[in-house]
């Protein structure tokens, strides 16, 4: 008699092509009008999806881009950001083109959690242009597929999240949240603007031990930012974050907002953290691209980045704890004391949470500043040490 064998899980891709199917590739023609890329231009170093694709051309990838459906956004940024200078090891970005559309919704949303999840499974760091806020929560349930804990970090003028029973398809975190199995461990939402933030929405995620920093902080020390990255799986940055004078054809744009060149700088921060894998560019409004500066913004984001991805050190106090400075401070009102570390490479630093159930002798180490560090030295617990170590509960 026949064995039967165990049937695959429908999520796993078999091959390289099986993944491709997912995409329309670029036409690139429509990259490099009027000028073809020169030696000197990104565009001339990347790798595109075509019929003839292999296996191979993922494997050499280390990194992969490709636009959401509808959004011919999409096409202008990456027509911006490859015809920027190249300063990225060749064959190391591989352009899958556009993900193809579903017949509905639903469909789209379960495409992009397929091709996220299987790209992560293949370790690939991926940048997404195109679509909105509300599409992160496909991207989640990609990771939630690999059977991981999830840190999100979201950037945007308002937070997606709500107080009441009816809520918008927007707030994502309401559908993550109302799940009891959900595998959200962390949330951060950087850059929101306080006049679009209800108390209530701020005092439930103090209540769920989430971080927020709203815009006015971040333009005091944007260093403060920093950590938020190292501790993150995905960032979901809306271009409605941005000020309108920057970047006019975003969804919701308002007088106020990032600068460019602090959401550049953001966006270099996200790309030297090792942890972080998932870059998604959302609510660009690809309907009224007409003065093309958003679009070019968008591609300086995803430049540096890149900058920023390609500068990576691996280090984690985890796996060469020996080679941190390590610093102790004792808190009365912890009880215990706190442990600090200091990369001498990168002058990078992360703290350590035990968890709260004495049975486990394990340990979370945490990015966070010297700010936090300090803090500690005057006494205080910093909200880094204190929010994880209540999560961990």
């Amino acid at each position: 008699m026949k064995k039967l064998q165990k049937p695959k899980r429908k999520n796993k891709m078999d091959s390289g092509r099986d993944l491709f199917a997912y995409f329309e590739p670029t036409d690139t023609s429509l990259l490099s009008n009027p000028v073809p890329f020169q030696y000197s231009h990104l565009g001339d170093h990347i790798t595109f999806l075509t019929g003839q694709s292999g296996e191979s051309d993922l494997d050499k990838a280390k990194l992969v881009i490709f636009g959401y459906p509808d959004s011919s956004g999409s096409i202008l940024v990456k027509k911006h950001l490859y015809s920027l200078s190249n300063h990225f090891p060749p064959s190391s970005i591989l352009d899958l083109g556009t993900l193809r559309k579903g017949k509905k919704i639903a469909d789209t949303d379960s495409g992009l959690r397929d091709v996220v999840a299987e790209l992560g499974r293949k370790q690939k760091t991926i940048i997404i242009v195109g679509g909105k806020t509300k599409d992160t929560l496909a991207l989640y349930n990609a990771y939630a597929l690999l059977e991981q804990r999830v840190n999100i970090c979201g950037v945007d003028s308002g937070i997606p999240l709500s107080t009441e029973i009816k809520y918008p398809k927007s707030h994502y975190l309401n559908k993550i949240l109302l799940n009891p199995k959900n595998r959200l461990f962390d949330y951060t939402h950087l850059a929101y603007q306080a006049y679009f933030t209800s108390t209530s929405i701020l005092e439930l995620l103090d209540q769920l031990f989430f971080n927020h920093i709203r815009l006015g902080r971040i333009r005091q020390d944007i260093r403060e930012s920093e950590p938020e990255f190292r501790n993150s799986d995905i960032l979901s940055f809306s271009m409605s974050a941005i000020r309108e004078s920057d970047a006019p054809e975003s969804d919701h744009s308002g007088p106020n907002g990032l600068y460019a060149e602090e959401a550049c700088q953001l966006s270099r921060y996200a790309g030297l953290s090792e942890r972080l894998s998932c870059f998604f560019l959302n609510d660009l409004n690809h309907n009224s691209l007409n003065n093309q500066s958003t679009a070019a913004l968008a591609a300086q984001m995803i430049w540096y980045f890149l900058q920023g991805f390609f500068q990576r050190k691996t280090e984690y106090p985890y796996t060469d704890i020996k080679k941190f400075q390590k610093f102790i401070v004792n808190v009365p009102q912890v009880g215990h004391d706190i442990h600090f570390y200091k990369s001498p490479k990168t002058n990078r630093w992360w703290l350590e949470v035990p968890y709260p159930d004495t049975k486990y002798s394990r340990l979370l180490y945490v990015a966070c500043t010297p700010s936090d560090y300090k803090l500690a030295c005057e006494g205080e617990i910093p909200d880094r040490w204190w929010k994880n170590f209540q999560r961990l509960s």
